[in-house]
């Protein structure tokens, strides 16, 4: 559906990715238009943005894609803040311009909204916050979008108000129409947080190898200083503390499953068996042997 020519409005300074720009308190709203064919263009965000494609075709590359996703009219992406994507631009020409309508907003303005409809993100640490959502766009979300494009042609002093108010409704409409939990976590998505899933996703694959704090803070490419203080920031321990809690956990399963206590000790990166069953009795409030005795006893 086309939304209009801003291109009539803002003069051509460039073929690809040509912008016109409209402010609003915490919101730039913009039109993105490309004449040209093109690939692997560039495109980072510096707070939370929804993107609604409006005429022509883009292609969409980013690292949490397993592949390139087409973008096509009546779809929108949500990309997360400080996240970069490349974009191809397969159907773009003097003639006929592929172009986008782009809302950047506020992470807290979501939260904000989110909380009035007493909606939160539910997820675990584990879960690894998504960069990039694709949406596709209901007659109501649509008509929001129509009305936010209409803002280039808008000259009253108004104009920054219609806009909070319509972002505000799309923002309602979205979290009451998609799956609110995903569109809370890219809202709320953190890059230190993702560095950190990274290494949380390292540690669980080399549960029973040692482990180096140097190495995992090279893994989320931060000093060994901002590393500590990241790791405590979200997962409220140090690292050493967080190893030692997984590995006690994953004993414990194997524990359940009436491995013995020495390989139990061994497969979960523990150099000795005092050690092992001091840390164990320390967490579980028991050692290995009573601990396996009484899951014993429960399943009988």
């Amino acid at each position: 559906m086309l939304y209009g020519n801003p291109s009539a409005f803002d003069s051509v300074h460039t073929l690809i990715d040509h912008r016109s720009v409209v402010n609003a308190p915490g919101i730039q709203l913009c039109m993105y238009e490309t004449f040209e064919r093109c690939e692997q263009v560039p495109f980072r965000t510096d707070e939370l943005m929804f993107c609604a494609m409006v005429e022509g075709k883009k292609v969409m590359h980013h690292q949490s894609l397993q592949q390139a996703r087409d973008f096509t009219p009546g779809q929108s992406f949500v990309i997360a803040a400080d996240e970069q994507v490349h974009i191809d631009f397969p159907l773009a020409t003097l003639a006929r311009p592929t172009r986008c309508l782009t809302l950047e907003v506020d992470a807290e303005r979501i939260a904000n909204v989110a909380e009035q409809m007493s909606l939160s993100a539910q997820c675990s640490y584990h879960e690894q916050q998504p960069a990039t959502l694709q949406l596709t766009h209901s007659t109501t979300t649509e008509a929001i979008y129509q009305r936010l494009a209409g803002a280039f042609t808008e000259n009253k002093s108004d104009r920054a108000l219609l806009i909070e108010l319509a972002t505000t409704e799309l923002i309602v409409r979205l979290l009451r129409e998609q799956d609110h939990h995903a569109l809370l976590r890219c809202a709320l998505h953190d890059p230190q947080a993702t560095a950190l899933h990274q290494v949380l996703s390292h540690i669980e694959q080399h549960i029973a190898a040692p482990l180096d704090v140097d190495t995992l803070a090279r893994l989320a490419c931060m000093s060994r200083s901002k590393f500590f203080s990241e790791f405590r920031r979200h997962l409220g321990m140090s690292p050493h503390a967080y190893i030692l809690k997984r590995r006690l956990e994953h004993a414990g399963l194997m524990l359940e499953r009436s491995k013995a206590v020495t390989e139990t000790c061994f497969a979960c990166g523990f150099n000795s068996i005092s050690h092992f069953s001091r840390s164990f009795k320390q967490y579980y409030g028991q050692a290995p042997s009573t601990y396996i005795a009484q899951n014993n006893k429960r399943e009988k």
